[in-house]
């Protein structure tokens, strides 16, 4: 591997080198070039913002991205619409797999996401550094907004799942702002909430708040994005080109820029 990826975070000319001389291995040179349609959970815009004009380049191939909220873009494969590459919630693609809409050995694991607590820039920050911390945080609070899980949003339907195993469910109903996805963090700007949760890479580029931090290490959600390619798919060594840039060392810088963390180790 060229060392040049050990030095990707400091140096962009030798990041250009690595993603050129990976391109070359990996891109064109392997498939005719073609468009590829990507169907994508939205938290992955900030690195396709970073990283498709160097793939388009490298590769020669083009890239048509839709992005929706994790529940939506898995909804919108089961329903049959068409993409050369699917980028959503792990959890979500062995339901894809067994309808017969993703190829189960497509699946690459590329990204995993934080959820992050945060507040009005300035306001006081609450304890959250310990279950009990956090549950003291939450009782305390005046409201505390979050993304409608009935909508799909990862953030919204893992943090509704931990509030009741928390057993702070019936205490928080009538403090819960429940808001569309990636509205949190303008919400609490806003004042018009004292506590916001999010995924760190939606919550990170919002204006006017203060993340506190994570959750405790013992309720992390580490929410795992996969990409796949479906079963009906013709361009799969197109789309495996994309799959294998966007989990390479040389995108890692990229990810981890839009306050992600790749999934490989």
């Amino acid at each position: 591997m060229n060392r040049c990826i050990s030095l990707t975070l400091t140096s962009l000319p030798c990041l250009i080198v690595t993603l050129v001389s990976f391109a070359t291995t990996f891109g064109a040179a392997g498939a005719a070039a073609a468009e590829l349609r990507v169907l994508s959970s939205a938290n992955m815009r900030p690195v396709f913002d970073r990283l498709a004009t160097e793939f388009e380049r490298t590769s020669g191939h083009k890239l048509a991205i839709t992005y929706d909220t994790a529940g939506p873009v898995k909804n919108r494969v089961a329903a049959g619409e068409a993409a050369d590459v699917v980028i959503t919630q792990r959890s979500f693609m062995d339901e894809l797999v067994k309808d017969g809409k993703l190829a189960s050995s497509s699946i690459k694991d590329v990204v995993r996401s934080s959820v992050v607590i945060f507040v009005r820039a300035g306001a006081p920050k609450p304890d959250i550094g310990s279950v009990d911390g956090l549950k003291r945080s939450l009782s305390a609070a005046r409201s505390v907004a979050y993304s409608d899980p009935s909508k799909g949003g990862a953030a919204g339907v893992y943090f509704a799942g931990l509030i009741e195993r928390l057993g702070l469910a019936e205490q928080m109903k009538s403090k819960v702002k429940l808001v569309n996805a990636g509205a949190a963090g303008e919400t609490v700007a806003k004042g018009e909430a004292e506590l916001g949760v999010d995924q760190h890479s939606v919550a990170g580029a919002v204006q006017g708040i203060d993340i506190v931090g994570p959750l405790p290490r013992e309720l992390q959600a580490g929410i795992v994005f996969a990409a796949a390619i479906p079963g009906t798919v013709k361009e799969t060594a197109a789309a495996n080109s994309l799959i294998t840039f966007l989990t390479s060392a040389a995108a890692a810088p990229a990810i981890k820029a839009a306050f992600l963390d790749p999934a490989a180790p």
